[in-house]
């Protein structure tokens, strides 16, 4: 290259140099995109492959924001295999953290059928807290928002229910299958489905579309309804329980307007009421304000157990009510301390299970099993009170639901 001055030399010296290093650069961003296609190319067909072809690879691929690299997930790898039930596919997402390979949850599809020996839905005594633990010398509001919400049904309730991270479809067989499956229920999950929000509608499409597929693959021929156009988020946020309420806590509200509300709770969370809903919840809680009053009016004996600052901070006193219908109610069982075998509740059936009320009633020709969860200090509380609320709670539920042969649990 000829000598043309200083100034000009550095200037070609650096355009070679930035041209050269457009060339390694370029080079290494076709290879990022080579690897990033070819890793792409391998999830695909491992997700067809786990799932068996009853999910969307790509659709599987796009949640919490976006992967291109897939492998099976869980403590052992699970694959849907359409040989007995339940049936299952567990994948993970591969992510560089400080400078390792780590797995994290992406995608999990759940297939059961009903009737089945396995408990489908379990209630605790000595149940989890509804709520967050709030700091030593907090004075936040505990019951203002629940960690645990209860499940939102897919319209009407018939095609299923979400909750925060995952969509159950269900599909009813016409006639039982071979097997003598009855029901298939299908269930997609996403940990990151709450915090992205479009994911939810893509969730519920990718569980519908394995349950339409499943229901083929066992002989279970089901017609199934189509989505709703909007999936709003479950309800967290507890507000006031009385006036006039169109949700699943509207028995509560109506309750309050006769009973003598002096310790029952004063806040609500309800779902939107599915008249096809396999499950329906409702949570009740006693706010700050209302503990503040309420404390100083029990007998010594009981504030002497109740300390009014672990009950603002740490266990507040709290109700939830559950319906379990058709199929469903017969798979329910009661979780008890000690024991590594839930207890089974047959249809038909009332009593009390520690922190469990349950009753039972017929509605169109199939059981229904209605339950109240009241932990114990709040028992104390509620004394006489409780047999009246979990009479109104079941009371109501088995008229809207046009159900028959109510059977309550006998006074305590």
């Amino acid at each position: 290259m000829p000598d043309r001055g200083r100034w000009r030399n550095a200037v070609n010296l650096l355009l070679c140099t930035a041209g050269a290093g457009g060339l390694v650069l370029g080079g290494w961003a076709l290879h990022d995109t080579y690897t990033t296609h070819q890793n792409a190319k391998a999830s695909r067909a491992l997700i067809t492959r786990a799932c068996a072809g009853l999910v969307d690879a790509d659709a599987v691929m796009r949640l919490d924001g976006g992967t291109d690299r897939v492998v099976l997930g869980g403590d052992e790898p699970r694959t849907v295999g359409f040989e007995r039930l339940p049936d299952s596919c567990v994948l993970s997402r591969v992510v560089e953290r400080h400078g390792r390979e780590v797995q994290l949850s992406q995608f999990t599809l759940d297939i059961k059928g009903l009737p089945q020996e396995r408990v489908l839905h379990t209630v605790e005594d000595f149940p989890d807290e509804p709520f967050t633990t709030l700091e030593l010398g907090s004075q936040g509001d505990m019951t203002a928002r629940t960690r645990l919400p209860d499940r939102m049904p897919l319209g009407d309730g018939r095609l299923g229910d979400y909750g925060p991270d995952d969509v159950t479809v269900v599909a009813r067989c016409e006639q039982p299958a071979e097997d003598g499956t009855t029901t298939l229920i299908v269930t997609a999950t996403s940990p990151g489905t709450g915090d992205e929000a479009g994911d939810r509608p893509v969730l519920a499409r990718l569980a519908r579309q394995a349950a339409v597929g499943a229901a083929a693959e066992y002989g279970c021929r089901a017609q199934l309804p189509e989505l709703p156009d909007r999936l709003p988020q479950p309800v967290v946020d507890l507000g006031p329980a009385a006036g006039d309420r169109a949700d699943s806590c509207g028995w509560y509200a109506a309750h309050l307007r006769t009973a003598d509300g002096a310790t029952l709770p004063d806040r609500a969370a309800g779902v939107p009421l599915g008249g096809a809903a396999r499950e329906e919840g409702c949570l009740l809680a006693v706010g700050p304000e209302a503990t503040r009053r309420i404390h100083p009016a029990l007998g010594k004996e009981q504030r002497a157990h109740l300390d009014l600052d672990a009950v603002l901070r740490i266990a507040p006193w709290w109700v939830r009510t559950r319906s379990y219908f058709g199929d469903d109610a017969a798979a329910f069982a009661v979780e008890t301390p000690g024991r590594r075998i839930p207890d089974p509740v047959a249809p038909g059936t009332a009593g009390r299970l520690g922190d469990v009320l349950h009753g039972s009633a017929t509605c169109q020709g199939r059981p229904a099993t209605l339950t109240m969860t009241v932990p114990f200090r709040y028992r104390s509380v509620l004394g006489a009170r409780l047999d009246a609320l979990f009479a109104a709670y079941a009371t109501d539920a088995a008229a809207r639901r046009g159900c028959t042969g109510l059977v309550l649990p006998p006074p305590e």
